[in-house]
């Protein structure tokens, strides 16, 4: 077996079906730690609960109310778009056509998504050649995880000072209204800094981190931050803990091999000559979600892989393995 290996082939794999350009270049954390990029910044679809703040609905107001006859119509399609992607979501639809072009290069940065968690959306419904929309006079900023959508405001595209990307009267829309994702990000006995909007695109220019006060509190970036290079911390940290858990099943593939052996004999499966073990996505094996119930029991060797999104199978016969630590297979 080779399980690293087979997670640099699965992320290579990934990239050439989604048509993302990368450096085929570093060891297997480095892969992992682009695909977990990747998997965030065009964001997986499932189906999602899409909260709305009360700022947005104010700014959406006024794009119904445009006036100016050139401007008219470009307010009216925002406005509409916004509702369409609100059902994308909640239907689990594919949104990456609203997103940056930028999501087809993994060697791009993100710094707003990794320091505000915040994704940006072109509303627009017209799609140019590339397969996305065509950049638009407003985005649409939000925050995506696994289960919600916030949409926390829509904002004209281009910003006299240039300042787009940084106005922090963004994060206190988020603690204003969902004060529950700002608080997951407090800083206990840290004294925050607070700075103006220029200051704070130098820092970002810079991928420095900052952490600001936000009502009575310090907050971490809520995108967990960036490296120097300007990649996702936690996507780095993502990618050496994804290895760690390959090398611990390695370990313990190795010294138990005759064991499985006899496991895989006792259920009827006989593998062809040697016990061959593969790494691959936990979404192609056979039944994931019946499978990922026995994985997440907490005496499960690969718990934290199949959090992760993978599960080592037995090469020949794909059969998951799916061991506890009292050794029972």
């Amino acid at each position: 077996m080779n399980l690293k290996s087979d997670l640099i082939a699965i992320v290579k794999d990934y990239f050439a079906t989604e048509g993302i350009s990368f450096e085929n270049t570093g060891d297997a954390s480095d892969f992992a730690a682009r695909y977990c990029e990747m998997r965030i910044r065009r964001i997986v679809p499932m189906p999602r609960c899409v909260h709305f703040s009360s700022e947005i609905h104010n700014s959406l107001e006024k794009l119904a109310r445009e006036t100016n006859v050139d401007k008219r119509e470009g307010a009216l399609e925002a406005r509409r778009t916004v509702c369409h992607l609100r059902h994308l979501f909640v239907s689990g639809g594919r949104v990456t056509q609203h997103l940056s072009k930028e999501v087809n290069d993994s060697t791009t940065k993100d710094g707003l998504l990794w320091d505000y968690g915040m994704h940006h959306f072109h509303l627009s419904k017209k799609r140019d050649r590339s397969g996305f929309v065509e950049r638009s006079d407003y985005l649409l900023f939000a925050i995506v995880t696994a289960q919600d959508a916030y949409f926390v405001d829509v904002r004209k595209h281009r910003d006299p000072d240039d300042l787009l990307w940084v106005r922090q009267n963004l994060l206190d829309i988020v603690h204003a209204n969902w004060p529950q994702l700002t608080n997951l990000c407090v800083l206990r006995g840290v004294t925050g800094t607070t700075l103006n909007d220029h200051e704070k695109k130098e820092l970002r220019q810079k991928n420095v981190n900052h952490a600001p006060k936000l009502g009575d509190h310090t907050i971490a970036p809520l995108g967990g931050g960036t490296m120097s290079s300007g990649a996702s911390t936690l996507c780095r940290v993502f990618g050496e803990k994804l290895v760690h858990e390959i090398e611990q099943h390695e370990q313990y593939f190795d010294s138990q091999s005759a064991d499985i052996r006899i496991a895989f004999q006792v259920k009827g499966i006989e593998p062809s000559g040697d016990v061959e073990f593969q790494l691959i996505a936990l979404d192609s094996a056979d039944s994931p979600d019946q499978l990922s119930e026995a994985l997440q029991a907490e005496n499960c060797l690969s718990k934290e892989l199949s959090q992760m999104g993978f599960v080592v199978v037995e090469s020949t016969t794909r059969t998951p393995i799916v061991v506890t630590i009292q050794g029972e297979l």
